[in-house]
Order: structure tokens, then sequence, then C-alpha cells
């Protein structure tokens, strides 16, 4: 099925989403409320790791990396330089993407572990420049100094909530359609060629050079996203974000939820968020459980969840449907 045959299904499918979305802050409590921000804001993130390593097939793990540019741009920007927010998350995703070329360029000549070496080389530069700047441009390991996002601070904290979840509903509704049709299109079939079998796409025509910058371009736009989002949520931005627990939580995601899908890594982040949020009541054994979770799942769905929900819809679907031959059998005025 085409893009444009699938646009008023697509289009169903998001009004279905925000009808059951929108009313959740008049009934769920606040902290299930700032649950879902954090669950909109990893999905996208996984969303953009899943498609240049998932589907593009290109093993990097400097994606949580891109996300941090995007916030540390965003909030310098406004901080130094008094920029809106608006036009600080433009520069801030423009500055994920420049990193995302930056990581691309020498990934061509690599593969494999060699690109895993290498982008979690950037990701611990990146995160060693951060932790020791006793300069004061980037806070050091304290972060940002606090500052005032896209809602301003005069607001109580129930408002604020309120304004920064619809923000983070529209990026996940925007951004997730924007991946389903890239993933349809020729160049998501040029993405999935290059992660399945590299000599062979490259036998059919593909650019390997150009396939692989796009995806690590296209990636760095959804994590930038999310990144400047970040940064004006919490008000500031610190290198925790770039810790080895954040990087396994949000690959995660992919592996819980399915990689190599579309629906997957939006999956994965909503399971292992609440199950993350369910498990604070454990305190140190939280990491311990969660890590005991994601192998078992390995383990016994190496597809992830994504692929057998898929299926119970499906016979879902077909149970739901009537018979063909019965609906045959019925007088023609009464079908």
């Amino acid at each position: 099925m085409g893009v444009r045959e699938s646009l008023p299904r697509i289009s169903a499918t998001l009004l279905a989403l925000l009808a059951v979305a929108a009313p959740l802050p008049f009934i769920l409590p606040e902290y299930m409320i700032t649950t879902l921000i954090m669950f909109f804001i990893w999905a996208v993130v996984a969303q953009s790791w899943n498609l240049v390593w998932g589907i593009a097939g290109v093993w990097t793990l400097g994606q949580m990396a891109i996300f941090a540019m995007a916030g540390y741009v965003t909030g310098w920007l406004i901080l130094h330089l008094g920029l809106s927010p608006y036009l600080a998350a433009v520069l801030g995703i423009v500055g994920a993407v420049a990193a995302s070329v930056v990581m691309a360029l020498p990934s061509i000549r690599l593969r494999g572990v060699y690109v895993i070496l290498m982008t979690i080389s950037f990701h611990e530069i990146f995160r060693i420049l951060l932790t020791t700047d006793t300069s004061g441009f980037t806070g050091g390991i304290f972060g940002l100094p606090p500052f005032e996002g896209f809602v301003s601070g005069d607001l109580g904290f129930g408002e604020r909530t309120l304004i920064q979840y619809y923000i983070a509903l529209a990026m996940l509704l925007v951004t997730a359609p924007i991946v389903w049709c890239i993933l349809h299109s020729r160049l998501g079939l040029a993405f999935k060629a290059m992660g399945q079998n590299p000599l062979y796409a490259a036998a059919r025509g593909i650019s390997i050079f150009r396939t692989q910058v796009l995806a690590f371009i296209i990636s760095g736009v959804l994590a930038g996203a999310a990144g400047a989002y970040w940064a004006q949520y919490f008000g500031t931005m610190q290198p925790a974000v770039l810790s080895y627990d954040t990087m396994v939580m949000v690959f995660a995601m992919m592996v819980v939820g399915g990689w190599a899908s579309f629906s997957g890594p939006i999956l994965g982040a909503f399971i292992m968020v609440w199950l993350s949020e369910l498990l604070h009541a454990t305190h140190e054994l939280r990491e311990l459980l969660l890590g005991l979770v994601i192998f078992v799942v390995s383990v016994t769905l190496p597809d992830g969840f994504a692929p057998k929900c898929a299926r119970l819809l499906r016979l879902i679907r077909e149970k739901a449907a009537p018979p063909r031959d019965a609906a045959a059998r019925l007088p023609v005025r009464d079908r």
C-alpha cells in the first residue's frame, strides 16, 4: 500500500489517537501526565534510533549524543543569546543534524562493530567535554543553569504540565506519520535494502553513501526535536542524559517493542517508561529488575512485542468480520 493510498487511514488513526489522548490531562493525575510526557519524548528518540539502526542497518551508539547536542544548543542559545525558545529549538535541531553528519561521513567506510566503536567514541568524547568543562560554557557536570522554555515560569505547575503535555503529544503525532511515510516510500525501501544486504542494494543502483547519510540526517532531525523539547521541558540540560543507563533504556525500547518495525519503538517506549515508573518503589533493585525484563524479552521474544500484537489484532479483525461464504448466501436486500 502506497503513501497516497494510505493517507485516509493515517488521518483516521491520528484523529482517533488525538481523541483518546486529548482529554487525558483532565482525567488522570498529574504524575501520570508527566509520565506520558516522558513516553512521548522517548518514543520519538527510540523511533529515530530504530530508523538508522533497525531499518538502515547502521550500528550506531551515538544517538543519545545527538539528542543531547540539540538540548545543549537550544539551552545555550536561550541563556546566552536570548533567542526565543522556538527559534532556539529549530537551531538545536540544526545542531543535532550537524552532529549526525559528523558521525555519518566516517561511518561510510566502516561496518558492523567498527561503526559501534566510532559512534560510542563520539558519545564518550562529547560526554567528557561536557563534564570536564570549567569555563561555564556548558555548566560542567551540573549542566546548564535554569532557563525559561516554551512555557512561562509564571504559570502554576499544573498549567505548565498541561501545555507541555500537548506540545509533546503534537511532537509525537507529527513525527510518527513522517516516519511511517518514509518507511513506505522509495527512500524507505532503500533503507531496508541497505539494512538487509548493502552489497545487493548497491548492485541494484542504490547509493550507499547517499542513503546512509540521509538515514543519519532524518534520524538526527527526530532526535534533535526530542532533545530540544527535553531541554525546554526541564528548563536545563545536564550530561546525565548521556549516562549508559539512559542509553541502555532507550535501546531496550527498540528491543522490547521490536526493532526494524514502525510501531515497535513506540510500543517499547510505552512499556519501558511505565515499567520503570512502576518499579520506582523498589529503589536499588529497579535497575536489576529492568535488566531482568530486558533479558527475558530478548530471549523469549527476539522480535519484540510488536509482531505479536499485530498478529493478535489481525486475528481479532478476522473473527469480528463476517465469513465471506455466509455473506454470499444472504439475500441481496440484506447485504
